[in-house]
């Protein structure tokens, strides 16, 4: 796994993302139908369209192209890293303020059991327990889902 992107590598990756032939780039992929054996019958890219233009001969590819391409497999990796990492500390600074809310909820309902027990509403005290176990429940599985997972 890549570690989050330094402002530098930021800068290389704009600086090549700006100077690339614009997208949405597609491929076109051709079959070799070839009888004589010597091309491999495979699949191979007969044109790429970057912002609408046809491109067949890869001689000519604008070298901004070519370097933002061979750059995508480590920037690709490393953005996600990134954003994996912005993702993590993001959650872990608005944690307070999750408990908190979750703490005046819990307060709400125990205030509302606490009620019904005064007024001899036993039943209705079960229930609002019973609603704020399941509240508990949810809870603990959204943390269980946000939790990065183990490499």
């Amino acid at each position: 796994m890549s570690s989050p992107l330094t402002p530098q590598q930021c800068d290389d990756i704009e600086t090549r993302a700006n100077a690339a032939t614009p997208g949405p780039w597609t491929v076109e992929l051709e079959q070799c139908d070839c009888s004589d054996g010597l091309c491999g019958h495979g699949t191979y890219v007969s044109a790429v369209y970057a912002n609408g233009e046809r491109r067949t001969d890869f001689t000519d590819f604008p070298d901004a192209d070519w370097q933002f391409t061979i750059h995508a497999r480590t920037d690709v990796d490393a953005l996600l890293a990134t954003v994996r990492h912005l993702t993590k500390r993001v959650a872990e600074l608005e944690r307070p303020t999750v408990e908190a809310k979750r703490n005046e909820i819990r307060e709400s309902y125990a205030g509302l059991a606490a009620q019904c027990r005064e007024d001899r509403d036993y039943e209705g005290a079960f229930d609002v327990e019973c609603r704020l176990r399941k509240r508990e429940e949810q809870w603990a599985a959204e943390d269980a889902a946000a939790a990065p997972a183990s490499v």
